[in-house]
Formats: C-alpha cells, sequence, structure tokens
C-alpha cells in the first residue's frame, strides 16, 4: 500500500498494489485532527473587518480513483474546495487501465494543471521531463512549510530526475507498508495447516490448497498461489512475490546486496535462477494460477474472494481494505510477512515511503495556485477528510489517538462511493494515516494490530535507500527491445517452453553484455553511498 512496490500492466510496486490500500495515526501534525470535516478554511477570520476572501484557483486534475467513488457532485470534493479554496475539475479514468490512460493524455498535449504519477520518479516521468511536458518545482517548493515538513529530504532525494537532477513530481506521502501476503484462514484451519513461514512449508500448504478441497466444493477448481500484474514497468512475476522471493534472498527492488556482500543486477543475484525455476515448478505442479502470468491488477484478488485462490501478496493493511470486497475478509483471511530465508530470517525490505506523486505540467497557468492546494494536502485536516468522509454523512465519531472510528451501515456504503485512500493528496501526515481502512470497529481494530505486530515479530526490518544511478533505472527506455525480451524469455521458461539453458544463454550473450555499463555505474553509485 499500495510502502515500498511495471510494463506488462500491473500493480504494484505501489501496489494498489495493491493491491489496495494503506493506514495508521499522527499527534505531531501541522493542523490538529478534525472529528467533525472542518467546515472553514485554516486562518480565515471570522471579524467583521476580515479582508475579502480570494476567489478560488481553478484546478483541473486527472488521478487515479477507484472505481466505487462518484466524482459528479462528491461533498468531499465540495468540502475539499471550500477548505482549500479551490474550484476542481477531477477526471479519474478507472485504476485497471489508469497507466495507459495517462499515457494518451500526456501524448495529447491538452494536459491539466495537476496529474498523478503512480509510478513517481519512474521512466515516464524522466520522458516527460526531459520532453519539456512538466513543471521544474526546485525554485517553488521552499514557499510551501507543509511540503516542506511533511515530505522528507530522503523522499525528495528519491525523486530528483535522474536527467538533469530537477525535482518534477511532489512525493506523495504513505504509511510504511510491510509487504507480505494475504492467506485464506479459514482454507488452512479446516486443513489443520499454519501460515507458512519457510519455503517448505509453504509449498506444504500449496499442495494442499491445490489437492485437498479446501473450499468442501467436492470439485478440483482451487489453486495456492495468483499473482496480478500492476503495469508500472516490468513483469507480473517482479510486482508480486515479494514474500516469496524473500525465500531466496532475492530483492525484488535495487539498493541491496547480494548474499555475496556485492551489488549487483536482479539477473546475476544468487537467488534469480533459483526462484524462477520454483515458480516453474509450482506452474508445473499445477499448484499456481494457471493464468498468474496475465492476469490484470487486482485480478488475483478477486480470485481470493472467489474462493479460487488461497494466497496473494499484500501488505499489511489488505485484510481490513478488502472488506470493501468482501464482508467476511477479516474473519476469512490473515495477513502475514515475508517468507524466512535458508538460514531463518524473514528481511522485510522497507522503502521510503511514497506511492507516487504528483505532477504539473508545464502548460498549467496556475502553478502557484496547485502548489498551494498541494500544501493544503499535507495537512491533518485535508488526510482526515479524504480518509474518513464527513462527520454525519460517512462517520458519526472519531478518536485520532486510537484511531477508533464509528459509523453506520448506512454511512459506510456512503463512504465508498464518496471518498477513500486514492483521493488523498498525501496519504500520511508525519508517516501515519488518520484511520486504518476497514477497522471501523474495536474488534478489527484489535485484529489489524494483532496480525502486524505477530509480523513485525518475525521479521528483520532493513531500510533500503532510493536508488537514483541513471543508466540502471533508464534500461526501459534504453533498451527497450532487450528488456521486453528479457521478460519474454523469463515467462518461456516459467512456462517450460525454454530450457534453463537457453535461458542461461540469452543472458550470458545479451542481457550481461547489454547491462554491463549500467551495472557498473549501479554498483559505484551504491559503493559510493556506503550502505
Amino acid at each position: 500500500m499500495k510502502g515500498s512496490v511495471k510494463s506488462i500492466a500491473s500493480s504494484l510496486i505501489c501496489i494498489g498494489l495493491l493491491s489496495s490500500i494503506v493506514m495508521a495515526c499522527s499527534s505531531n501534525t501541522d493542523t490538529p485532527a478534525s472529528t467533525t470535516a472542518a467546515t472553514t478554511a485554516p486562518g480565515t477570520s471570522t471579524a467583521s473587518t476580515a479582508p475579502a476572501k480570494a476567489a478560488p484557483v481553478s484546478i483541473k486534475m486527472f488521478n487515479r480513483v477507484n472505481a466505487n467513488v462518484v466524482i459528479d457532485n462528491n461533498p468531499v470534493i465540495a468540502e475539499a474546495e471550500k477548505l482549500a479554496n479551490v474550484k476542481l475539475s477531477v477526471e479519474a479514468p478507472p485504476i485497471n487501465n489508469y497507466v495507459e490512460k495517462l499515457q494518451v493524455m500526456m501524448a495529447s498535449g491538452d494536459l491539466p494543471d495537476l496529474v498523478y504519477n503512480w509510478g513517481g520518479a519512474d521512466a515516464n516521468l524522466e520522458k516527460w521531463s526531459k520532453d519539456g511536458l512538466l513543471t521544474p518545482l526546485d525554485d517553488k517548493i521552499a514557499k510551501y512549510p507543509n511540503l516542506t515538513k511533511n515530505i522528507t529530504k530522503e523522499m525528495w532525494d528519491a525523486v530528483k530526475a535522474i536527467n538533469d537532477g530537477k525535482t518534477y513530481i511532489i512525493p506523495r506521502t504513505n504509511v510504511v507498508n510491510h509487504w507480505g501476503y494475504m492467506v485464506n484462514q479459514q482454507w488452512l484451519n479446516k486443513l489443520n495447516l499454519k501460515a507458512p513461514t519457510t519455503l517448505d512449508e509453504f509449498t506444504n500448504v500449496c499442495k494442499a490448497f491445490t489437492n485437498n478441497d479446501p473450499d468442501g466444493n467436492g470439485k478440483a477448481d482451487t489453486y495456492c498461489l495468483s499473482l496480478s500484474n500492476p503495469s508500472l514497468g516490468s513483469n507480473t512475476v517482479w510486482n508480486s512475490t515479494f514474500f516469496l522471493a524473500s525465500a531466496f534472498d532475492l530483492p525484488i527492488i535495487n539498493g541491496v546486496k547480494d548474499t555475496d556482500g556485492a551489488y549487483k543486477i536482479r539477473e546475476k543475484m544468487s537467488g534469480y535462477i533459483p526462484f524462477l525455476t520454483y515458480l516453474k515448478e509450482l506452474n508445473e505442479q499445477k499448484l499456481i494460477d494457471p493464468e498468474y502470468l496475465i492476469n490484470k491488477i487486482y485480478v488475483d484478488q478477486e480470485k481470493l474472494n472467489q474462493n479460487r485462490v488461497g494466497i496473494i501478496y499484500s501488505h499489511q493493511y489488505a485484510v481490513m481494505a478488502n472488506l470493501a470486497k468482501d464482508k467476511e475478509s477479516d474473519k476469512k483471511y490473515s495477513y502475514q510477512p515475508v517468507l524466512k530465508d535458508s538460514k531463518g530470517v524473514a528481511t522485510d525490505l522497507v522503502t521510503p515511503a511514497m506511492w507516487g506523486g504528483w505532477m504539473i505540467p508545464k502548460s498549467s497557468k496556475n502553478v502557484d495556485g496547485v502548489l498551494k492546494f498541494l500544501d493544503w494536502g499535507n495537512t491533518t485536516e485535508a488526510n482526515t477528510l479524504f480518509q474518513l468522509g464527513m462527520k454525519g454523512l460517512t462517520f458519526d465519531s472519531y478518536d485520532p489517538a486510537t484511531k477508533n472510528i464509528s459509523r453506520t451501515a448506512d454511512q459506510a456504503t456512503k463512504l465508498a462511493a464518496t471518498t477513500s485512500t486514492y483521493m488523498t493528496l498525501a496519504n500520511a501526515i508525519d508517516g501515519n494515516p488518520a484511520i486504518i481502512e476497514g477497522a471501523d470497529t474495536v474488534e478489527r481494530l484489535n485484529t489489524y494490530k494483532a496480525q502486524l505486530d505477530a509480523a513485525m515479530k518475525q521479521v528483520t526490518v532493513v531500510n533500503v535507500p532510493a536508488v537514483r544511478s541513471p543508466k540502471i533505472l533508464n534500461l526501459n527506455t534504453a533498451i527497450p527491445d532487450l528488456v521486453k525480451k528479457k521478460d519474454d524469455q523469463e515467462l518461456k521458461y516459467l512456462m517450460g517452453t525454454l530450457t534453463l539453458q537457453q535461458f542461461k544463454d540469452f543472458l550470458e550473450k545479451e542481457w550481461y553484455p547489454a547491462t554491463a555499463d549500467a551495472e557498473k555505474e549501479y554498483v559505484d553509485y551504491m559503493n559510493k553511498q556506503g550502505k
């Protein structure tokens, strides 16, 4: 949540994905948490001598919003307009093809004032900034105190363009996501199994979930695992398998050393071939969803909710967030951390807590007005409004200290139609969200906390720095045909249409030579960081 987590389509990293996604609390924030969704703009005086309020700034906005939210005549958007003194025109394409719609829009030349880029400082941003489509923001940011307070130096450093070192995107702060997996706890209980913590345990659970009729319908129609593709720049395997790759000491993100203590490209890591071979074996034994390589974003979650698969990747918020799609989610599923490696260590890799970011096209005539809006978005007032909605409409009471929230079933329905974490301008204030999405009862909140506490006792957290090594980050644009071929070779090996030797020959003869300069630059960069 997608915290820390692709081109053949998505999902993930945000993830949404993933999967869907994110939340937790704040006491040292710019604006006190509001339990009533404030109705007057901060700083507005009620004295009779107060100067006339400036006319609202009109902002056209392009955002990735979940399909349940109705944009037209939205009361939360109307409240945000009043609080921030803006007039918003929001275009929100469906999540499952947002990246494609975004690219079409950016290529059209008809650009809004504010654009959400799910991939953050990715190859798309590099291209758009190089093409002169985006406003450089370095000389303006310091004028906006909430942006400089809520967004850390680490985050700002992580989004500087590698082409020219400038800032073209405002990070959307997020809570720290601990990527693990979500498992059907009812299936585990029925089969007298425990959530797997090692690769051997995972294999045994996979066999049981596939072969032992965990749903009790008498049919051989279940699989252990499914994946999905978030469309952010790499194939499905690398978007959805943090928890499983950890068993092979294979970091899916840059910035982590191999088992021998050296930095390398992923394809040279000691766990790379063994991990792919394991997935290949799962596929050959028909233990994995046969459509796992072509699933669109959130299809894995749909299959989990349909009792077709028992395990998908997720972070700690996913079980409660899934209540929007399965009202029994908190009773059916549990969150679990990454698997342990052969030494018994479960390494939880944590990247700077960002969920994409906001770009201001150079064509906008309202740059300062947009930045002022984003500055307001990085306050507790804004975060509370977008995550909770409005008192009386979407909740009755809220305690920011405990995150306890009271709402009726009707208010919960209205919440889903008016706002969500996808609507936030900043999804965390001082690292904390206003609520744990879906945990709207004390029982659910306690379940969330118990699962997270249990998971964190099992893992070793490693903070991974942002990598801004130009050549390694620009492989998709520098050698796009070869990147696509490498993805295809991986998938063919997984599906059994390419032998291991053929796959290794491709790596040795084509991939390694083509990426040698990028790897050297990356290794030198990381070694200079002294990490």
